[in-house]
């Protein structure tokens, strides 16, 4: 490959931790799903038109980035707006504060990409389930959903910025990403379906604090076998 390598996170790998986020703090507050899918598609909107205006591409990227800001505006005020009550203003506020976190970590306005962004995004969203939990605004089963959603979101942000540190932007390595991702997403698929088998041979009418506090412990042991 000739030419300088640009070691930016891997695109596909960046939308698809975002989409993840998005829906975890959607499972947990009801009212939100909507502004909250609007607020990463104009996120990302604004990051790929900073990136083109700082490449050369002014007139284009400067219309992506006003786009992109309006558009993520606009989607978390109606995802705040959308708060029935404190508790879900309290969730709703967590998991943008999340969002927009990990996309600044995935998308930056420069350099390789931040795990440091990232992680903070992640640990904002876990906070939003569990929010959920304890302030008893979601189901069990929405809550264990959600969890395995914020793994993955997390594991293909580290995916992203790996791949993006080691090949490169200009690799073609979405099949890479895909397969990892989706192996992760079956993971994560397994883990709620052993979630649900525990919780139907447990104590029936378990307290939804008590399936937060085991979702943070989920999170922690994930995070501990990552290498």
């Amino acid at each position: 490959m000739n030419g300088e390598i640009t070691r930016r996170p891997a695109r596909l790998s960046a939308a698809l931790s975002l989409f993840a986020a998005a829906l975890s703090v959607s499972l947990v507050n009801t009212g939100a799903p909507t502004g909250t899918f609007v607020a990463v598609v104009g996120l990302v909107v604004a990051m790929e038109g900073a990136h083109r205006f700082r490449t050369g591409q002014r007139l284009l990227g400067t219309a992506g980035l006003l786009v992109g800001v309006l558009v993520a505006t606009g989607g978390a005020g109606l995802a705040v707006s959308s708060a029935t009550g404190q508790s879900q203003l309290i969730e709703a506020g967590l998991g943008l504060f999340g969002v927009f976190c990990l996309g600044l970590g995935v998308l930056p306005l420069r350099g390789a990409g931040s795990r440091g962004l990232s992680k903070l995004g992640c640990a904002s969203v876990l906070l939003a389930v569990v929010a959920g939990g304890l302030f008893q605004t979601a189901d069990a089963v929405p809550l264990l959903v959600a969890c395995a959603a914020l793994v993955v979101s997390w594991d293909a942000a580290e995916n992203s910025v790996t791949v993006g540190e080691q090949l490169g932007r200009e690799a073609k390595t979405w099949t890479v990403e895909a397969a990892h991702f989706s192996g992760t997403a079956l993971v994560g698929g397994v883990a709620v379906g052993a979630g649900l088998v525990v919780r139907d041979l447990g104590t029936p009418g378990l307290p939804l604090h008590a399936v937060a506090f085991v979702l943070v412990a989920l999170v922690f042991l994930t995070l501990a076998l990552h290498d």
